[in-house]
């Protein structure tokens, strides 16, 4: 009689193997697409120059001028490679020539003003309590523009030495001094009438890489106080996955899937979720390509 653990394991093992070939394909098929998309920007080069004024109609509102310097600030962002210049002839315009964006007029002078702030400062930063405020629409327009790390750029603090370093547009990486052991924060509670609550995110391991990553929830005391909990608290309210000994930490297990993925082997993408600021938390790891 066969053991049903054995079919259990055989039929686990098969999905898996499905998956990473599955992965492979369409990492396959997202290389091709970063290549082509390579060699059409090499004959396509951008006719545009940081010193051309561009003439805007946004939303039925007319009279908006600005550099072109001024929108393409955060390279990698929609919005900077909609106004690049190589798709200047196919915007749509207006019967007077301007560029039409069908946007809200006010959110978008918003973010105008902005990137206006940026630009004059000389280090390219904005203090945080100088940023817009995060309203629903404002945020909805920014992530269509992918421009959510621009303006409300990622903000990490700990307790112990630690290394921050930004290796793309919206992508940073932390580390540690070798041997030893940070914990970081990302207190987007701090700010939170200035910074919008963060919902997912997601951090890569590489290979053999060891650490703990997720949700730790404190309490709210107040408007204008600051987010803090001791230990304990924050233990009682969290939920974390430890990425060496795949040890589940919180109020209940919530990730009972992908376990047998060794660490030693491969990079790990940990993806965090959660639905609202008191919504559920969620984890899920994935295998990535080395």
């Amino acid at each position: 009689m066969t053991d049903p653990t054995e079919s259990i394991t055989d039929a686990v093992t098969h999905l898996h193997n499905l998956l990473q070939t599955k992965e492979r394909k369409l990492i396959e098929r997202e290389a091709d697409f970063a290549r082509r998309v390579k060699l059409f920007e090499s004959t396509n080069p951008s006719m545009g120059n940081d010193n051309d004024v561009i003439q805007l109609n946004v939303g039925g509102r007319t009279n908006i001028a600005v550099l072109r310097s001024l929108l393409t600030q955060f390279e990698g962002s929609m919005l900077a490679a909609k106004f690049s210049g190589r798709w200047d002839d196919s915007m749509e315009k207006d019967r007077d020539g301007n560029i039409f964006v069908d946007q809200d007029p006010d959110n978008f002078m918003i973010l105008i003003d902005y990137l206006r702030m940026r630009m004059n400062n000389q280090l390219k930063h904005v203090l945080v309590n100088h940023r817009p405020n995060p309203t629903y629409k404002l945020c909805t327009m920014l992530e269509y523009y992918n421009l959510m790390p621009g303006v409300y750029s990622q903000t990490w603090v700990g307790g112990e030495q630690f290394v921050c370093e930004e290796i793309a547009y919206g992508t940073v990486t932390l580390s540690s001094q070798e041997g030893e052991r940070a914990t970081v924060l990302h207190p987007s509670g701090e700010y939170r009438n200035m910074s919008p609550q963060v919902l997912e995110f997601a951090v890569e391991f590489d290979k053999g890489a060891s650490g703990a990553v997720g949700w730790i929830r404190c309490k709210d005391e107040g408007k204008d106080s600051k987010v803090t909990c001791s230990f304990n608290e924050a233990l009682a309210n969290a939920l974390f996955l430890n990425i060496e000994e795949r040890i589940i930490f919180g109020p209940e297990a919530a990730l009972d899937q992908n376990m047998r993925i060794n660490h030693n082997e491969s990079s790990t993408k940990v993806i965090c979720k959660r639905s609202g600021i008191e919504g559920e938390m969620e984890l899920s790891i994935e295998v990535l390509e080395d």
